[in-house]
């Protein structure tokens, strides 16, 4: 065979990434959330039972015909992203001086807040959270 007709697909870690749109996003939100109303799906300790990312896919299917979103890797993926920056926000939540801004759908605080959360949470990466101090 010529090498030359042979397609080139790149796998491995990393490099089988998907750029969700916003539409995307916000449709996963809602079938996260329509899913949640079932009751077949809670599973406990507030997760969700075996097999809800197989439902996701069936529901964004319908939702946007044509997109190819899977189950694995690309539903399973986007929930964890979702969920690591969801924990974030909790963390930060739970902390005195950080509050919600509904108007703004953002987190606020002083910036002397953020910085001692910082502190606290990153202290090798302070020269990335504006700590003018820290020396490379």
């Amino acid at each position: 065979m010529d090498l030359s007709q042979k397609s080139t697909i790149v796998r491995g870690r990393g490099k089988n990434k998907r750029k969700w749109t916003m539409n995307e996003d916000d449709e996963l939100m809602k079938a996260l959330y329509e899913i949640s109303l079932e009751p077949k799906w809670k599973g406990q300790g507030g997760g969700f039972n075996n097999g809800y990312l197989s439902a996701l896919e069936d529901i964004l299917a319908e939702k946007l015909p044509g997109a190819g979103i899977l189950a694995l890797p690309h539903i399973e993926s986007r929930v964890r992203h979702f969920r690591t920056k969801y924990g974030a926000l909790e963390q930060m939540l739970s902390r005195s001086g950080f509050t919600w801004d509904d108007t703004k759908k953002m987190l606020q605080c002083e910036k002397i807040q953020y910085d001692k959360h910082c502190k606290v949470r990153y202290p090798l990466h302070m020269h990335v959270c504006g700590d003018e101090t820290h020396e490379s």
